[in-house]
């Protein structure tokens, strides 16, 4: 004990709460340097997990970039591939209509002759079946004159004679 008052026995209790009050204050002001650090550290740790981040999507990029002209090419390739279908299917119509249109005139045709047929053997017609027939002739007419390649002279003496038994028909009032 004469040891311990040797050294510390002229201590007093201000000093000793000037030494305590000393070492409180550095533990304080260690303790906001270390929070101080670790928030240093904590955001520079965030800033490196995100460049790391940017360098994985930079090296990345090649890649995507590639991947992004296969899907541009491909889907230019299956515009036109559609576009030359949509072509083949405009033209397949069209040939469709065609047909279909000169199918109707092969009709109006075939009953103009056939009508023509029958006032040769005297079968007499109503004044509406001398009016739906001579609207055929009208049409049928009409589609010659738009496609010229049509033969069109297959009905032209019946035509006439329709007409002309029509016009007698209507002067003498003698329709069935």
């Amino acid at each position: 004990m004469e040891a311990f008052l040797k050294v510390c026995g002229e201590l007093r209790v201000a000093s000793v709460v000037a030494v305590i009050a000393a070492i409180v204050f550095m533990v304080k002001i260690l303790s906001v340097v270390r929070d101080y650090l670790h928030g240093k550290w904590e955001i520079e740790k965030q800033k490196k997990e995100k460049f790391n981040e940017v360098l994985e999507y930079v090296e990345k990029y090649p890649k995507w970039h590639q991947q992004s002209i296969e899907i541009r090419d491909n889907l230019a390739e299956s515009i036109y591939l559609l576009s030359e279908e949509m072509k083949q299917m405009n033209n397949s119509m069209h040939e469709l209509e065609k047909t279909s249109h000169e199918g109707l005139a092969l009709t109006w045709r075939y009953r103009i002759l056939r009508f023509n047929d029958e006032i040769k053997q005297g079968i007499r017609h109503t004044e509406e079946h001398f009016n739906q027939i001579l609207e055929d002739i009208t049409k049928y007419n009409r589609y010659c004159k738009e496609h010229p390649k049509f033969p069109n002279d297959k009905a032209v003496c019946a035509i006439e004679n329709i007409r002309r038994v029509y016009q007698q028909c209507s002067e003498e009032g003698s329709f069935l």
